[in-house]
This record gives C-alpha cells, sequence and structure tokens, in this order.
C-alpha cells in the first residue's frame, strides 16, 4: 500500500509528471514546451491557468510559450476560455471524446501512410533497403488502421 503523501508531495509529483510529458512529447517529435503546457493543463489540480501564469509555472519566455499556445489551439489541443468581468483568457486542455481522438489518430496514420505511399512509388529500387523498409511500415499502418476501425465497431458505438 501507496504511503499518504502530503500536499506539497502530491504537487511535486504532479510537476514531475509535467516534465516527463515535456521529454515524452520531445521524444515523439514535438517540442518540450508543447508537452510541458499540455502537461500543466492535464496533470495538475488547477484545470485552468492564464497565460501568465503559465509562464510563471514553466519560466519560459513569453515569446516561446505564446508561440506555443498558439499552435497548441491551432491543432485543437488547448482552448481558452473568459469570465464576464475579467479581460484574461484561461487557457484549459481541449477535452476530446474516444471517437474524437481515435478520428484524429486515423487521419494522422492517413497522412504518414499516403507520405509513405507516394514516396514508395517513387523510388526507383523497389528492393533497396529503405523501399522495404517503407514497405513495412506501410503494413504496420493498415494494421493500426484496422484495429482503430475495430475498436470503434466494438466499443464506440454508443459514443456521440
Amino acid at each position: 500500500m501507496q504511503e499518504k503523501l502530503t500536499e506539497e508531495q502530491r504537487t511535486q509529483k504532479q510537476r514531475e509528471l509535467v516534465e516527463a510529458m515535456g521529454r515524452l512529447t520531445n521524444q515523439g517529435g514535438g517540442t518540450s514546451l508543447a508537452g510541458r503546457i499540455l502537461g500543466l493543463l492535464s496533470f495538475l489540480d488547477k484545470e485552468e491557468f492564464t497565460f501568465e501564469e503559465i509562464v510563471d509555472e514553466l519560466k519560459i519566455s513569453k515569446s516561446s510559450i505564446s508561440t506555443t499556445i498558439n499552435h497548441l489551439m491551432e491543432t485543437d489541443k488547448i482552448e481558452y476560455v473568459t469570465y464576464p468581468g475579467d479581460r484574461k483568457r484561461y487557457f484549459r486542455i481541449k477535452i476530446n471524446t474516444r471517437k474524437q481522438f481515435l478520428l484524429a489518430m486515423k487521419r494522422h496514420i492517413e497522412k504518414l501512410e499516403k507520405l509513405n505511399r507516394t514516396a514508395l512509388e517513387l523510388k526507383l529500387d523497389k528492393n533497396s533497403r529503405t523501399a522495404k523498409n517503407i514497405g513495412e511500415i506501410l503494413k504496420g499502418f493498415a494494421f493500426w488502421k484496422n484495429q482503430i476501425e475495430s475498436y470503434e465497431k466494438e466499443f464506440l458505438a454508443d459514443e456521440i
């Protein structure tokens, strides 16, 4: 059984998760700052942060945070809300349904699949090491698209 954490210890562990999200996002090809902002808005108990609070929490320049926030909003990962009488914007994670999440994954796979298929078609030597690798990648994309479609049919039929 896990020992009871103090409020300070729990908050520290949440902040460690924010940093881990930054590293993981960076390893996946995104920016660590994008991951840290997503982690901040997801993992801490506070669910809405002003721009200034994000700057204070992450200790990053305003311009870097502004650029990253704009990108995260454009890619539909975060949103902001406002409240009457308060001129500030409060950023929060955008909640998507499982169906929306899977649709986004499927679209991403389809884009990668199209890119790789075109690259393979343009390869002069279809038996080259890289051409064979692309062929294997395409098989993987087909597998994952099929898995997503099976999951949708079995588990998401009742979701909006």
